[in-house]
């Protein structure tokens, strides 16, 4: 499995270098690689039947024991086919549709990095390496969708929905992290055969779940990021936007159902959630005027058709759901893959000025036809079956059944006109405006793709026995939790659902026939409160800024001695709590200090240093205060010659004497003015932070004092300083023997710094010289 995934980023590493040199012949291996993948994933479907679920291991940090853990079952293996099938299919597409484009080569690398982050997302066997993998699907496709970066609604709608996922993927963190500590393990596996319900954290998990899974598959007030991120080539919002990245929330919802699905509050959100993003987005959709635009709101309704299935949470709901995926993903690929081709082939998405195009574009016309079917939900599509599944789940659901199904009707009625304004419309209807162009006919590879699937979408309705049992039923028995079949049909008798469809076929179409008066009196929801969420996160980052700007200006304000006085605050604050909260005081507090005071001169360390803080704190003058922070400087040093230390001493004073020189030379080119000190009570605030600091400090070299001195390491320099490196200065020879690559090492970094400071003087001299 894990070299399965890599061969995804290997492909992407191909794309990158060589693509420019070959084009067509790398986009059609990467296609083929894709497929061979596909192929791969297929030969496991007799494994997953007989065993239920595949663990594959692979040692990652062994110390930590960690390990790259992949877990394949009926819904992971479900999903793979769906990444790795429209994968090929899209890469085939793209190798023409690309053609001539300057950096077609990182449109190729960008979307097989997608795909192979999306397989190591549905596969991941930890719950860790999945949020990895999330977070690599989110800025795989900020990459894709800002691939016209010098365009700025490219970059805008990249930013956005990075933003968005990403956040909503922060949450998911926090809930996968309060997951595996509720569990006491990070394993899907284990996850899933623990009861959550139990855990203190539930609510919260359940929250932070379904915050991170509505982001990532737009869902209500997070919808915006998609019908925005249409920016994207075309290839783009069919592979990430149709059939993968937004599918991601609907397989997390998937994955935990089972263990997740103990609280009304997972399922009244996600019905009350789903529910008003599917009928929201389908109004939206019906007043738009660009294709992809109207097919991406199209999505987000789907998707959130899905979301309430799920939250309706019987066998019969999540089956359709899982039926309603499959469908969404063929006709809606084969859209927008159709939505392409009119666009680069009449050079226009405005379906104002789209029209009769079925006599210049035949194939696409079919392509459009049989997807416009499947979405509209006709027979004998799959999705007139995943339409009655999805009526017969909300008629028979626990709670809130008239409301959910008087949505989920509406809803379809509109895709029943939207279908009609596609497949009818722009290939046979006529236009209102004049085209940009005349069209052609689109190259085989860019027809060939939607054609297949939206025949795929077409035909599954009469192979409908063999998809249920070959390919649904092993996913649906993962989502449920036990093993069941998912029983598709066209026909099960006369009854509620089928008098649902038929009223749904009548009023879309009448909706079609009214639609310019409908869309005038729904032109608001255009232009006020389709965009109020929208409004809402342009205020938000707008506000953010502005307090970002405010904290800059507090934190870096440009003064040396405010981060200085911020930063010890903070250590003071901080060790300090820790002292109290934990009783960290030394027992012993007293000090024995080696001075006999027989003579004058021993007065003299401790009479600087007092001398030169009574100046700090009073003087103005630049050089009084240089002078006076040396003679602390030199005092401190003369202690450590007292103390027997004089190796530390001589330092000291090299230090301090080369300090004292290199300010005096700044000082020499600073202006000549008083030393601003501040206000009477900043000066107090410093005088308090400084008494607190070194008391701190004395308070921390006390605890020290307190620890046991002996350890071997103290005696095996001891014993080996002499017989070793010929030294009996023991701290001398620790440095430049046994520690001999770190003095090298620090000694590097000052001649780094000493040839830094040579060449800004030097610089600062020609200047002046000028």
């Amino acid at each position: 499995m894990l070299t399965a995934v890599l061969i995804g980023y290997f492909l992407a590493l191909i794309c990158a270098i060589f693509y420019k040199q070959q084009p067509k012949i790398i986009g059609y291996v990467s296609a083929a690689g894709v497929a061979c993948l596909a192929v791969y994933f297929f030969s496991f479907w007799g494994k997953i039947h007989e065993q239920s679920a595949l663990d594959f291991s692979y040692a990652w940090v062994p110390s930590l024991d960690l390990n790259l853990s992949f877990y394949l079952d009926g819904l992971s293996l479900f999903f793979t086919l769906l990444i790795t099938v429209f994968g090929a299919l899209i890469l085939l597409y793209s190798t023409a549709y690309m053609e001539g484009e300057a950096h077609a080569n990182r449109f190729f690398a960008y979307m097989l990095t997608f795909m192979a982050s999306m397989l190591g997302l549905v596969l991941s066997g930890n719950l860790i390496q999945l949020y990895i993998f999330w977070e690599l699907t989110s800025i795989s496709s900020f990459l894709l969708i800002s691939y016209k970066h010098e365009d700025a609604e490219a970059q805008s709608s990249a930013m956005q929905a990075l933003l968005v996922t990403a956040g909503g993927g922060l949450a998911l963190l926090a809930g996968l992290i309060l997951i595996g500590v509720s569990a006491e393990s990070f394993s899907i596996a284990d996850v899933l055969s623990t009861d959550l319900q139990q855990s203190p954290y539930i609510t919260a998990i359940i929250l932070l779940v379904l915050l991170g899974s509505f982001t990532k598959s737009a869902q209500f007030p997070f919808h915006f990021w998609l019908p925005n991120a249409m920016a994207a080539p075309t290839p783009v919002s069919a592979y990430l936007h149709s059939a993968t990245m937004v599918k991601a929330g609907i397989f997390l919802l998937f994955r935990f159902q089972e263990v997740l699905a103990v609280s009304a509050l997972w399922s009244d959100s996600l019905m009350l959630v789903g529910s008003t993003t599917m009928l929201f987005a389908a109004v939206m959709s019906f007043v738009q005027y660009d294709i992809k635009k109207i097919l991406a709101y199209i999505t987000v309704s789907a998707l959130g058709l899905m979301v309430a299935a799920i939250g309706i949470g019987t066998e019969e709901a999540l089956k359709a759901a899982l039926v309603y995926l499959l469908v969404h993903a063929l006709y809606k690929g084969a859209l927008f893959l159709v939505a392409g081709n009119v666009d680069h082939e009449a050079g226009t998405k405005d379906i104002r000025k789209l029209g009769d195009l079925a006599r210049h574009m035949p194939w696409t016309a079919a392509a459009a036809a049989m997807a416009s079917i499947a979405m509209a939900g006709l027979p004998p599509a799959l999705g007139f079956i995943g339409k009655e599944k999805l009526y017969e789940s909300t008629l028979h659901a626990p709670s809130f059944s008239v409301l959910l199904t008087i949505a989920a009707f509406l809803t379809s009625a509109l895709y029943v006109a939207i279908a009609v304004i596609i497949g009818w419309g722009l290939f046979f209807g006529n236009k209102d405006e004049a085209s940009p162009k005349n069209p052609h006919p689109a190259p085989f590879s860019m027809f060939f793709p939607p054609i297949l699937m939206a025949g795929a979408g077409l035909s599954f309705g009469f192979l409908n026995h063999m998809l249920s049992i070959d390919l649904l039923s092993p996913a649906a028995s993962v989502i449920i939790g036990k093993a069941t079949e998912i029983e598709l049909g066209l026909w099960h008798g006369f009854n509620w659902v089928l008098a649902l469809s038929l009223l749904t076929f009548a009023v879309g179409f009448t909706i079609y026939v009214l639609r310019t008066k409908l869309g005038k009196g729904l032109h608001f929801a255009r232009h006020e409160y389709a965009y109020a969420p929208e409004q809402l996160y342009f205020k938000g980052l707008n506000s953010l800024q502005s307090f970002a700007v405010k904290v800059n200006m507090v934190l870096q304000n440009g003064y040396l001695r405010n981060y200085l006085f911020t930063i010890f605050s903070f250590l003071v604050l901080v060790v300090g709590t820790t002292y109290i909260g934990l009783g960290l005081f030394p027992e012993e507090t007293s000090i024995t200090l080696p001075l006999s005071f027989s003579g004058v001169y021993e007065f003299v360390p401790y009479l600087l240093i007092l001398m030169g803080m009574y100046i700090i704190f009073t003087t103005r003058s630049r050089l009084n205060l240089l002078l006076a922070a040396s003679m602390l400087g030199f005092g401190v040093a003369t202690i450590f010659a007292f103390f027997s230390a004089p190796d530390v001493s001589m330092t000291q004073f090299l230090v301090e004497t080369i300090t004292l020189v290199f300010f005096m030379l700044i000082l020499n080119r600073l202006p000549r003015k008083l030393l601003d000190t501040g206000k009477r009570r900043r000066k107090a605030g410093q005088i308090i932070l400084s008494v607190l600091f070194g008391g701190l400090m004395s308070l921390i070299l006390l605890s020290i004092n307190e620890v046991p001195l002996a350890s071997p390491l103290k005696e095996y320099y001891l014993s080996q300083s002499y017989p070793k490196a010929k030294g009996e200065n023991v701290v001398n020879v620790i440095l430049i023997d046994f520690r001999a690559l770190d003095t090298m090492g620090e000694i590097t970094v000052l001649a780094i710094t000493a040839i830094g400071i040579l060449a800004l003087s030097s610089l600062n001299l020609k200047e002046e010289e000028k």
